[in-house]
């Protein structure tokens, strides 16, 4: 490299040259480009349509519950009771807990044989719910069960006190209410908050082609060598494919957003209960946060791909590079406290924690919006001057 390119001036018209032929080279793949965007533009519909449909499954299944009681006919009561409450009734049924193991079946009562001694005589009388704890599909149908067999137990209750001349409040001496402070688009973001986590899945999958094109393929091609033998100085030539790879993953995240808001349109979320809005003003509260967003990846993930010596070891290093960013929203996914002040400002984290406020209509403070654009430029601006030295490193071109 000549010291009259070294001692160049910045030039902001080379720059653009620069970002302007990276990324006609970048959409010249067109075939390339198509499936990387429709991966992720299909993600969101996807996402929301398997969300509707596990939730229209599991309220069907709790409308129509199915109640496989053993020794039934030591409780004719309980049994009409659950009838009248539109609950079907299995008498009976054959090696229960084995099928109960194996997701046959979701929950089974089991009456004790001496219950209806226990029962006449006013004794507490014992019914077991048998379940199987680690099979999340069954909670819903074990749940319904168990809150029905407790009403009938407190109906009875409350029978045998008043047949005593005793109010039933009498039983009672405390009284509690449920005041749910949550709002309607709060209790709706609980179930589609996994929406935050592919959106930021999004603004790492859009880069990782492009990324891997511009440093380990064009090197591979032989192209980056005549690149560099051009008046464009390094940093120039740095921030302009930087400018390329962040104008595709933009396409690629607004892609995916727009087919969220697309799929909230067509399917019927709001019929099962999920009172669930996605409109311009969450459309804009994401864009807010995923701009900074899909700008710092890319830098990120240029400097983990020029350290490959090959396309398939730059792709290795993108692969550890996008892992290593996609673990960091666990923390608030896993989390069972109050999250920190500092949350906000743990990259990717923050991203995903001010993208679920987002959801929950939640005030996002100034301080996060300072997080928001802070904490990527910063790591931008560190990705960058790795890549650059790499860049200006005569051995990148050496494939050593």
């Amino acid at each position: 490299m000549s010291n009259s390119k070294q001692n160049s001036m910045f030039s902001l018209t080379r720059l653009l040259l620069v970002a302007r032929k990276e990324f006609s080279d970048l959409l010249r793949d067109r075939k390339s480009i198509f499936w990387g965007l429709f991966a992720v533009a299909i993600s969101g519909p996807l996402v929301v349509g398997m969300i509707y449909f596990v939730a229209q499954s599991v309220t069907e299944r709790i409308e129509k519950v199915t109640a496989p009681i053993v020794n039934a006919q030591f409780a004719p009561d309980l049994v009409r009771f659950l009838e009248r409450g539109g609950i079907k009734v299995e008498a009976d049924p054959a090696d229960y807990e084995a099928r109960v193991k194996s997701g046959d079946l979701d929950a089974v009562l089991v009456i004790d044989p001496d219950f209806a001694a226990a029962y006449a005589s006013g004794r507490a009388a014992r019914i077991t719910l048998v379940t199987e704890s680690s099979r999340d599909r069954s909670a819903p149908v074990a749940s319904r069960l168990a809150r029905a067999v407790r009403s009938w137990a407190e109906y009875v209750g409350n029978e045998r006190l008043i047949l005593r001349g005793v109010a039933p409040q009498v039983a009672r001496p405390v009284q509690l209410d449920d005041l749910d402070l949550a709002t309607a688009e709060q209790k709706g973001s609980r179930m589609l908050q996994i929406m935050s986590f592919y959106a930021l899945f999004a603004g790492l999958m859009g880069a990782i082609a492009a990324a891997l094109d511009v440093t380990a393929g064009e090197r591979e091609r032989q192209t980056l060598e005549p690149l560099l033998a051009t008046p464009v100085t390094v940093p120039e030539l740095t921030i302009g494919k930087w400018l390329a790879v962040s104008g595709v993953n933009l396409i690629a995240v607004s892609v995916s957003l727009l087919g969220f808001v697309l799929a909230l349109q067509v399917v019927p979320i709001d019929r099962l209960g999920l009172p669930f809005s996605f409109g311009l003003r969450e459309y804009a509260g994401f864009m807010a946060v995923l701009v900074p967003f899909a700008f710092m990846v890319p830098a990120v993930l240029l400097a983990f791909g020029a350290a490959g010596k090959t396309a398939k070891e730059a792709q290795s290093s993108l692969q550890f590079g996008v892992s290593m960013i996609g673990l960091l929203p666990l923390m608030s996914f896993f989390r069972q406290t109050k999250a920190p002040w500092w949350d906000t400002w743990v990259p990717v984290n923050g991203q995903y924690a001010v993208l679920s406020k987002v959801l929950r209509s939640e005030t996002i403070t100034s301080s996060d919006w300072l997080a928001m654009i802070v904490i990527p430029a910063a790591i931008c601006a560190v990705a960058l001057f790795v890549f650059s030295r790499r860049l200006g490193d005569e051995k990148m071109l050496a494939g050593k």
